[in-house]
């Protein structure tokens, strides 16, 4: 009986000992984290966060592009069918008055401008007929094409409207906006279609988006429908 009494009491002790200690877990012990042992964590967070935080940037603009492209093509040609409602078919539509100088105004507030929901609209800006901004903070700016065909436009579209002041200050900077900061359409009597059309394969189209003439990169927004409103990885320009 005493063998197992003394057993007991030196279990008691040692039970003791450890609740007095924190219940085994001493702050001072080697459980607890050293100061270099938390630097070095940092660093190597530092350094995967470095690494990877500008590829998580450029794919979220992509996508964001994709997404504000897709959605001023379909905004857009839902004007036109609304318009169409009420002024007939866009065939018959008449064509500008630019024999005045509100002649443009007037023919973009009748056929498209009130079934555009637009923010602010700003006119006669960089020689431009119009200036539209979304509230999503994408905007367009639609110019003549041709002198001669007067209800034909190029219409300029922008994911985000900061952009437009930065890539319209000169025209080598215009250039090099093509196909990262604004994509190109066209605009007529057959309606809204990339610049260049659907009738070119994607390998024409790639290779002229990738061109070192940048007036060429007006054809990358085709690139873009055609697969499927997505930037894929071999689009040959970078945001």
């Amino acid at each position: 009986m005493e063998i197992c009494y003394n057993e007991k009491k030196e279990k008691g002790a040692d039970y003791e000992k450890i609740r007095k200690s924190g219940g085994g877990r001493n702050l001072g012990s080697t459980l607890a984290f050293t100061l270099a042992e938390v630097l070095i964590t940092l660093g190597i967070i530092g350094v995967v966060a470095a690494l990877t935080l500008p590829s998580f940037i450029y794919n979220h603009k992509k996508r964001v592009v994709e997404t504000r492209l897709k959605k001023f093509y379909t905004t857009f040609n839902q004007a036109i069918i609304l318009s169409e409602n009420d002024n007939g078919e866009i065939e018959n539509w008449e064509d500008l008055d630019l024999s005045t100088l509100t002649g443009a105004e007037e023919w973009f507030n009748r056929y498209l401008a009130k079934y555009l929901n637009t923010i602010s609209v700003v006119r006669n800006k960089y020689d431009y007929i119009v200036w539209a901004k979304f509230s999503d903070g994408s905007a367009f700016g639609m110019r003549f094409s041709s002198a001669d065909i007067i209800t034909s436009f190029d219409v300029y579209f922008y994911p985000y409207a900061k952009d437009i002041d930065f890539c319209m200050k000169a025209s080598s900077e215009q250039a090099k906006c093509t196909g990262t900061k604004y994509f190109t359409f066209h605009f007529s009597k057959k309606g809204l279609t990339p610049y260049g059309g659907f009738s070119n394969n994607r390998n024409f189209v790639l290779g002229l988006c990738g061109n070192e003439n940048p007036s060429y990169r007006n054809f990358c927004t085709a690139l873009i429908i055609y697969d499927g409103w997505k930037i894929n990885k071999d689009y040959p320009l970078r945001f």
